[in-house]
């Protein structure tokens, strides 16, 4: 049961997701917004899922390859140095700048194939993103569940990954003149915090990497407070959810 309800909290972190929110509140304004909302969501989730699939598929497989690498000081080394640079670029770069979810290119797909390649696209480009799928898939290979299980797991992250933009789809279609002003504040403010957010996302995770780190290698006395026998904080929570 812990399980399930770490994968549903990661589901719901991973579903308040700018990009998906922004691309509906401009396919809202087509003549059949449901029509085109059902058809870019289903090239997001097929993606979704898919990419889900085989990370889970791919993980397993190098885990059970290189256990000892991986949980060697050169890996978690590595990680070090690659939160420092995930903390160092969030707190650098430009918020006003990057790659997004435009109007422009929402409207250019003007079909229903278009509308699911735009879909496809945009989600395998922001996958640099997906923290929280990472952390699914990592508990669930942890977890060492069979296919018949870690599957329907996946099937029901994606669901809720993808929900949101069909709650925003059926408040439009209940009330969507009453709500036409207050989605269009709702665009304004989602297109200036939607690279924000991808910032402070990167920066939490960088963090997180840092400090998992300095806790494997005992910087500054940081693994005292552990239990005996636990390097870190991952290796502590992955216990805790498999017991």
């Amino acid at each position: 049961m812990e399980t399930w309800l770490a994968i549903g909290a990661l589901a719901l972190l991973d579903s308040i997701n700018p990009s998906a929110l922004l691309a509906t509140l401009y396919l809202l304004n087509r003549e059949r917004p449901a029509a085109a909302v059902a058809t870019y969501m289903a090239g997001v989730f097929a993606t979704y899922l898919t990419i889900a699939v085989l990370l889970m598929l791919g993980l397993d497989a190098v885990i059970t390859r290189f256990e000892d690498a991986l949980f060697s000081p050169t890996a978690y080394g590595i990680q070090l140095a690659a939160g420092a640079a995930m903390l160092i670029y969030s707190l650098a770069a430009d918020s006003k700048k990057g790659p997004g979810v435009r109007e422009e290119r929402v409207s250019g797909a003007t079909g229903f194939a278009a509308l699911l390649a735009l879909g496809v696209v945009i989600t395998v480009v922001e996958m640099t993103t997906a923290f929280p799928l990472f952390g699914a898939v990592g508990l669930l290979t942890y977890q060492q569940w069979p296919v018949h299980q870690w599957l329907p797991a996946l099937v029901a992250y994606t669901v809720i990954f993808v929900l949101p933009p069909f709650v925003l789809l059926g408040l439009h279609a209940a009330v969507g003149r009453w709500l036409e002003r207050r989605f269009a504040g709702l665009r304004e403010r989602l297109e200036r915090a939607g690279r924000e957010t991808v910032l402070w996302i990167i920066g939490i995770i960088g963090f997180y990497l840092i400090l998992d780190a300095a806790v494997y290698f005992n910087l500054f006395g940081l693994r005292e407070n552990l239990p005996e026998g636990i390097r870190n904080p991952s290796e502590q929570f992955w216990r805790r959810v498999a017991d």
